[in-house]
């Protein structure tokens, strides 16, 4: 029987394959910095887990899978090498397991995710039993991962240090390209490129499905030369056409026409302009894939969301609170704007925990404009991710916050230390709000023990 040690185990990525191997008959050991949820759950489902990283955790494994936020020089790594253990990064593994079915690669700086859950409960739904690694804990099937007996595998495809060039997909989709990343990429110029190569690795049999209302994203399909492009979008150049929009409280329904006939009409359970076009995308990808039109609006239907994606937790002395993902400046914008559109009366207080100090120092202009949508911000330190000495030397959540008091579009507080966070709210007690606490570090722990 083969067996593989999983190093970053605690990853949303790497528990995700992870799970797919154990339930595949696969021995499967790791290690992480931490303990969560997913690793607890793999423990359950009979992986062995170890706390922090050590050379004495490899044992003898067939392979060694690392994720992208493990160096050269960890111990584990270097442990493998010593003993000639192939080392595997997370893409690489990842690519070959959809290589032994019909690979779906869902790309794009945002909604990647989203997309690739609902792709895969529209499958799920019509019978079909794809195996699906996500980027968020899906809840129709309670984990990011699926591991099914379906001909198709659906992926989250992360453009992040061209990781998603691994991949080789039969069917690509991409939601939207927008600057990211600068850590790893050039300029817009540079993303745009790895877009089109990563179109050029799918393979010859299959097709592409794009959001054809993004410039950027039309870029990287002209540059890559693939002659099997789907387009979907509002503009009348589109192959798909989303047509009759319709909005009460945040939530959306419409048509999407092909040559002037209205091919599905869906209505989303999930709140969020920005979810028509996930949808959209998902929807078209699965008719051309043979499903039928009900089947397609059925899954579409029953889609139960993810957690942390604008996830409505519970209501806190009389105020809706909700745990967000957004962590890049447009996603910022796109949350608020949801969230006045459901709760277009109250007011809103946003916490914010920035994610990443080269995201922060890149995009800074862009989150001093978006966070000032909010009425009120809670301002915490900067999560570290792969962050350079030069990135944390550059800036802090206090740039940030002076910045943004200094446009006084805003009440702004910065709290330095999170746990400070829950004791702040109780303190003041809003009235009449909606609470948010976005971010893709661990305010998520913040936000469920404000739910205590």
């Amino acid at each position: 029987m083969t067996s593989i040690h999983f190093i970053g185990m605690s990853g949303i990525g790497v528990s995700a394959v992870a799970e797919i191997s154990i339930k595949s008959g696969i021995l499967v050991s790791g290690s992480a910095d931490e303990e969560n949820e997913r690793t607890l759950e793999l423990v359950k489902l009979g992986a062995v887990f170890n706390l922090g990283h050590r050379r004495e955790h490899v044992k003898a494994p067939d392979i060694v899978v690392r994720s992208a936020a493990v160096p050269d020089d960890n111990p584990e790594v270097l442990e493998a090498k010593k003993k000639q253990i192939p080392v595997y990064d997370y893409s690489h593994y990842l690519g070959k397991l959809m290589a032994k079915k019909k690979g779906i690669g869902i790309a794009g700086t945002h909604g990647k995710t989203t997309t690739t859950a609902m792709t895969g409960v529209i499958l799920g739904k019509s019978g079909l039993f794809p195996t699906i690694v996500c980027g968020g804990v899906m809840k129709d099937y309670s984990s990011n991962a699926a591991a099914g007996t379906g001909e198709y595998f659906v992926a989250e495809a992360c453009e992040y240090n061209r990781s998603f060039l691994s991949l080789e997909p039969r069917y690509a989709v991409v939601t939207n390209i927008e600057t990211d990343h600068l850590d790893t990429y050039k300029d817009i110029d540079d993303i745009k490129r790895a877009f089109a190569v990563f179109l050029r690795t799918m393979r010859k049999e299959g097709f592409a499905v794009v959001n054809g209302d993004d410039m950027h994203v039309m870029a990287a399909v002209r540059d890559s030369g693939c002659d099997r492009v789907l387009t979907v979008g509002k503009n009348d150049r589109n192959s798909y056409r989303m047509v009759s929009i319709e909005a009460a409280n945040g939530y959306y329904s419409f048509g999407i026409e092909n040559r002037g006939t209205e091919v599905v009409r869906l209505n989303l359970p999930v709140p969020g302009y920005y979810n028509c076009i996930n949808a959209s995308l998902s929807a078209v990808l699965c008719l051309n894939l043979g499903l039928e039109r009900e089947a397609v609006e059925k899954g579409i239907g029953a889609f139960s969301g993810i957690e942390r994606r604008l996830e409505h937790l519970e209501t806190v002395h009389g105020n809706p609170v909700y745990n967000d993902y957004a962590h890049h400046p447009t996603e910022i914008s796109a949350s608020i704007s949801t969230l006045r559109q459901i709760y277009p009366q109250k007011r809103l207080i946003v916490v914010f925990q920035p994610h990443q100090y080269s995201r922060t120092l890149f995009l800074f202009e862009q989150f001093v404009e978006a966070l000032g949508g909010a009425d009120t911000l809670i301002l915490t330190e900067v999560y570290r991710q792969r962050d350079e000495e030069r990135y944390t030397k550059s800036v802090s959540s206090k740039k940030l916050f002076d910045a943004i008091s200094e446009k006084k579009e805003c009440e702004a507080v910065n709290i330095e230390d999170k746990s400070d966070i829950v004791p702040c709210l109780e303190k003041h007690r809003p009235k009449n709000a909606v609470v948010v606490f976005m971010g893709a570090g661990d305010i998520d722990e913040v936000a469920r023990g404000y739910m205590v």
